[in-house]
C-alpha cells in the first residue's frame, strides 16, 4: 500500500513541476471559465482516484497469481495519472512557485489533520465503527507530520 502512495506523490510532484514549467513558458494566460475550472478539478480527482484504485487492484491481482491482469491494471493506472491527470493539470495550470505550492500543501494537510479526519473519526465512532475511527485518527496524525514537513521546507526556502 505504501508503494501506491509513493507513486501517487511522485505523480503529483511531477504534475506540479510540469504545470509550473508550462506557465513559465508563455505570456499572459486567459483565465478559465468557472465551470471549466470546476470540471477540470472534478476530472483530476477522478483520475487520481482511478490511478490509486487500479494500483490496489494490481496488487490484489498479483496476490492471486494473475500477473497479466495486474499488468493491465498498472498500465491503466499509468495512463490515468501520467496522461489524463497530467493533461488536465496543465490545462488548469496547477502549481506555482515552490513557496506557494508549500503553502497550499500546508493548508490541505492542516485541514485534514485538524478537521476532516477528526470529524470522520468522531462519526465512525458514533456509528459503531471503532476500528475505522482509530484508522482515521492515525491518518490525522500522519497529516500533521506532513504539515510539519512542509512547514519546515517552507521555512528553509524563505531563509
Amino acid at each position: 500500500m505504501k508503494k501506491i502512495f509513493t507513486v501517487g506523490a511522485a505523480v503529483f510532484t511531477l504534475t506540479i513541476a510540469g504545470a509550473a514549467a508550462l506557465a513559465a513558458q508563455g505570456g499572459p494566460v486567459k483565465d478559465l471559465a468557472p465551470q471549466t475550472k470546476a470540471n477540470l478539478e472534478a476530472a483530476m480527482h477522478g483520475e487520481a482516484f482511478a490511478n490509486l484504485k487500479y494500483l490496489r487492484y494490481a496488487e490484489q491481482a498479483d496476490a492471486a497469481g494473475k500477473k497479466e491482469l495486474a499488468q493491465l491494471f498498472r498500465e491503466s493506472a499509468n495512463i490515468e495519472a501520467n496522461e489524463h491527470f497530467d493533461r488536465e493539470a496543465e490545462a488548469l495550470r496547477l502549481g506555482s512557485s515552490n513557496a506557494t505550492n508549500l503553502e497550499d500543501a500546508m493548508a490541505g494537510e492542516h485541514y485534514e489533520n485538524t478537521k476532516i479526519y477528526v470529524e470522520f473519526a468522531d462519526q465512525a465512532e458514533a456509528a459503531g465503527d471503532p476500528k475505522v475511527a482509530a484508522m482515521f485518527r492515525q491518518i490525522a496524525v500522519d497529516e500533521g507530520v506532513h504539515y510539519d514537513a512542509y512547514k519546515a521546507a517552507l521555512s528553509k526556502i524563505k531563509s
